[in-house]
């Protein structure tokens, strides 16, 4: 086993609760008068800001250049990954949002395809990369906010999102956006379940309104303005729910968290150069998207693996190796591909698409169930669509499957 692979395990070991105990905790926050008093804060928090005493409202709405159209991913979190002991985990938030921080300090373009990105992909790599490095090192704070017995430190936990002095949640939030860094937020579930399922963000902008970060009054005002992936392209409001010691998103009110804190310890890194999908051509396709879904048995991956060709009439057939590059495309969950085609070709000349796989047969050989198969270009035109209960089980001794598209 690598380096790498046990840094994954123990990252996931320790989320899913495998190995956690009593990690040393944290005392809570001193609750202290601010460096400005009679409610008033400094109109800029970071440390080289405008420290003048002001009122919250003078401070007003502020925000990164951060952009959700332009800086955030296309696609939403849809992730799942099986890393250990064949435990399920959905979403690659943290990833997603490291991943998205990296092309933005680094100035570099985000990749402009929508759809998910498939295991085995250098997109999802990336991802998956960025999840673990977004987890090992906050391990300390994801454990700590699990020791609540009976719920007695509730309004401690959501207190700490309220406080905006000495080392508080607020202070941290407000001295990046106030410098304009947009930064990671962790969301802790409201439950005493490690697993949650708890959330990554990333943290925009703010606006205080009357609230001094005091733990005084008004504080329904505060408003956090965060990009999540669950919710690509568009900002979220994360707002307080005093009376239930929780925080929500106006948006979507079903979302409750019971804290959140600042990932102070992101380091942006530059992202490699990924492929984007071609320019839609008129009249014309010049990609195939293809949504694959698998069913009871899995994908395996390494020497088992899934091949396409696509024919088209007049021209030599279009052979695309190792769909999965590798990777093991886990079962009840849907992968897609794209196929950028070096020369388009009018959408009546596609003939048929043919799936072989590299699986050897008997005592050991794989088996995977495709369950659903989709075909259609970037434009919206189906070529074919069809499921069963598998709509093929693809074995050493049953390889090829044909789709028709047309």
């Amino acid at each position: 086993m690598t380096r790498t692979d046990r840094r994954r395990l123990t990252a996931f070991a320790a989320l899913a609760g495998l190995t956690l105990g009593l990690a040393a905790l944290t005392s809570q926050p001193a609750v202290a008068a601010g460096p400005c008093p009679d409610g008033k804060v400094w109109a800029q928090a970071h440390a080289t800001g405008d420290h003048r005493c002001v009122s919250p409202a003078d401070v007003g709405r502020r925000m990164t250049s951060f952009d959700e159209a332009r800086h955030g991913f296309a696609f939403d979190n849809q992730f799942q990954t099986q890393p250990i002991a064949e435990v399920r985990f959905g979403g690659l938030c943290g990833g997603w949002s490291y991943a998205a921080l990296d092309h933005f300090f680094h100035n570099r373009p985000i990749p402009t395809q929508n759809t998910l990105p498939p295991n085995g992909s250098a997109l999802h790599r990336y991802i998956f990369d960025r999840q673990i490095e977004s987890i090992t090192p906050n391990l300390d704070k994801w454990t700590e906010l699990t020791f609540n017995p009976f719920g007695w430190r509730n309004a401690e936990f959501f207190n700490w999102g309220l406080q905006g002095f000495n080392g508080g949640r607020l202070q941290e939030l407000r001295e990046n956006i106030d410098a304009g860094r947009p930064v990671p937020l962790g969301l802790f579930k409201p439950t005493g379940n490690p697993l949650g399922p708890h959330h990554q963000v990333i943290a925009v902008g703010y606006d205080l309104g009357r609230y001094a970060g005091d733990l005084g009054p008004h504080q329904t005002d505060l408003k956090i303005f965060v990009l999540d992936p669950n919710f690509p392209g568009q900002i979220t409001t994360l707002v307080p729910q005093p009376s239930a010691h929780t925080y929500t998103y106006l948006e979507h009110p079903e979302k409750v968290w019971r804290t959140y804190f600042v990932d102070t310890r992101y380091r942006p890194r530059n992202p490699p150069a990924f492929t984007n999908p071609p320019a839609p051509a008129p009249d014309a396709v010049n990609e195939l998207i293809l949504e694959l879904g698998t069913r009871g048995d899995d994908l395996r991956g390494g020497n088992d693996n899934v091949n396409a060709t696509i024919h088209i009439d007049g021209r030599p057939p279009v052979v695309v190796p190792n769909l999965n590059r590798g990777a093991r495309w886990i079962d009840r969950h849907t992968q897609t591909v794209r196929i950028p085609l070096t020369t388009p070709a009018p959408p009546a000349r596609f003939a048929r698409l043919t799936l072989t796989t590299t699986f050897g047969g008997g005592f050991g050989g794989d088996n995977w169930n495709l369950d659903f198969l989709k075909v259609r270009s970037p434009q919206g035109k189906v070529f074919f669509e069809r499921s069963g209960n598998p709509l093929v089980r693809f074995t050493g001794e049953n390889r090829p499957f044909t789709a028709p598209l047309r």
